[in-house]
């Protein structure tokens, strides 16, 4: 769930390196919560400033709610105070990535919640907690290089 279209255009090609992922993607973080109860994904990657609701208020919905409390969320915020980042992963989310977001650690994030290179996705009944910072990326291509 991201409101800026240049962010979400980011997240668009970084995926081109992943390209077994399909991404769902709203600028509102109550049609955000709609689409993940319907559609049950393996991560939601979650701004913090959505234009109706506060990305902090829409963690708490998420993780309150049995259809959606079992799915990853990684808030991805330009604010990288150590607080705020406590705050939100002793709130249930399973990462925080700063913005501007990074090849290197958006990956490594993706690889850690879904398996290396994405390919052996992890069962959504059983979330977890990653350090992303370490976690080796492989060198690969982008799709339709």
């Amino acid at each position: 769930m991201e409101d800026v279209p240049d962010n979400l255009r980011l997240v668009q090609e970084i995926l081109t390196f992943r390209p077994q992922i399909d991404l769902i993607s709203t600028a509102l973080g109550r049609v955000g919560l709609d689409l993940a109860r319907a559609h049950r994904p393996d991560l939601i990657l979650l701004d913090l400033n959505l234009p109706d609701i506060h990305g902090r208020d829409l963690l708490a919905q998420l993780t309150a709610d049995p259809r959606t409390q079992d799915i990853p969320v990684v808030i991805i915020s330009a604010d990288a105070t150590p607080r705020q980042i406590e705050r939100l992963i002793a709130a249930g989310a399973t990462g925080y990535l700063t913005k501007p977001l990074q090849l290197r650690p958006f990956l490594q994030a993706l690889d850690a919640l879904l398996g290396p290179g994405c390919d052996a996705p992890r069962p959504v009944s059983t979330p977890r907690r990653v350090d992303v910072r370490d976690a080796p990326v492989p060198e690969q291509t982008p799709r339709g290089s």
